[in-house]
């Protein structure tokens, strides 16, 4: 029973985990990349979300001011669109910039680029908010659940019935819609994609930008949980590239799987 309970304390970190390990599959199937920058764009989006609930507004670039002041903090649900918002332009931004002109380089040359990207996101919140550890509202629930000598977290519980739920979704999405059945045919022959007149590029922006809103989704489940700092969050990465390994970095439901079986191991 005492295994059984700290497995299940680390159904959070699983969750956190398999979120991420979303995020790198997402980019992967549609554009060839593993982008070592996921756990750093998580970062970013948890710091612009946490901003939004004090009523500001994060500016990342250097020479402007740190912040711009909204006037009233926002509740949870704006405070997460206008996040989603940011973070689908940052996957798109990274596409364009970065990635897109990468699109016919080797494997490691994608790697390195998203290394890079990993460094300049972090120096810049370093930069721009400092070391110190900002912590964030709950969103979930924060119960103890007893069944016995097994204690389960409720918070915990719910991130990770979050993530799972958000994988199903796009499972069910990738699997049955058109936007999916373009996604998985550019994958296999961007030559047949040109000739089917679909555009590889933008069926990979558009993926770019879920892949950036996954990471997001993942930096703000985690935010109550882990206070931010520039530096731990983009190690989470590592453990959901393991997750993605194991799903080929093709397979949704695997991933999640993995991810969440590593989190809690882990805890273990």
């Amino acid at each position: 029973m005492d295994h059984l309970a700290s497995l299940l304390l680390g159904l959070g970190s699983g969750g956190v985990f398999a979120a991420l390990a979303l995020a790198l599959v997402i980019p992967y199937r549609a554009s060839g990349v593993v982008n070592f920058a996921t756990g750093a764009m998580a970062l970013y989006v948890a710091y612009t979300y946490a901003g939004l609930r004090r009523g500001e507004l994060l500016v990342p670039i250097p020479g402007l001011p740190k912040t711009v002041d909204l006037g009233q903090e926002l509740e949870f649900w704006p405070a997460v669109a206008l996040s989603m918002v940011i973070a689908a332009a940052l996957g798109a931004v990274l596409y364009v910039l970065v990635f897109r002109p990468l699109r016919d380089a080797p494997q490691l040359a994608k790697a390195v680029a998203s290394l890079g990207v990993l460094v300049v996101i972090q120096g810049l919140l370093a930069i721009r908010q400092g070391t110190n550890t900002v912590s964030v509202a709950a969103i979930f629930p924060a119960e103890r659940w007893e069944f016995g000598s097994v204690i389960v977290l409720s918070d915990r519980f719910y991130l990770a019935l979050t993530v799972v739920v958000l994988a199903l979704a796009l499972s069910a999405g990738f699997r049955y819609t058109r936007f999916g059945l373009l996604t998985r045919a550019t994958a296999e022959t961007q030559t047949g994609a040109y000739v089917s007149g679909v555009s590889p590029d933008r069926i990979a922006l558009v993926n770019w930008m879920i892949s950036a809103m996954v990471a997001g989704i993942a930096g703000i489940l985690i935010a109550p949980v882990n206070p931010l700092t520039p530096v731990t969050y983009t190690l989470f990465v590592v453990p959901a590239l393991a997750a993605a390994v194991v799903g080929k970095f093709q397979h949704i439901v695997p991933v999640v799987g993995a991810g969440l079986a590593i989190g809690m191991l882990q805890a273990e």
